[in-house]
């Protein structure tokens, strides 16, 4: 919640200090945002394929690699 004394040093900002602040801003939103996701982890997406007739235990961890290293590579492709 934006109180008054942070609208009235918002107000004094220049573009670079108010450019800097909302990335801050959004940064921060988007690392909590991140943090609260619900989701599967690896063990349980494992679980899941294994449940799956048909797929044993190989196959299963071989689509985990193949999930890890396409979240991986797009990692990477973000960290340039």
């Amino acid at each position: 919640m934006l109180n008054r004394k942070q609208y009235m040093q918002i107000r004094k900002m220049d573009h670079c200090q108010l450019s800097a602040w909302v990335e801050a801003v959004y940064k921060n939103a988007f690392k909590d945002g991140r943090e609260s996701e619900e989701g599967l982890g690896e063990t349980e997406m494992k679980d899941v394929l294994l449940s799956v007739k048909g797929i044993g235990e190989k196959k299963a961890q071989d689509i985990m690699n193949a999930i890890n290293s396409a979240v991986n590579k797009k990692n990477e492709k973000g960290a340039d």
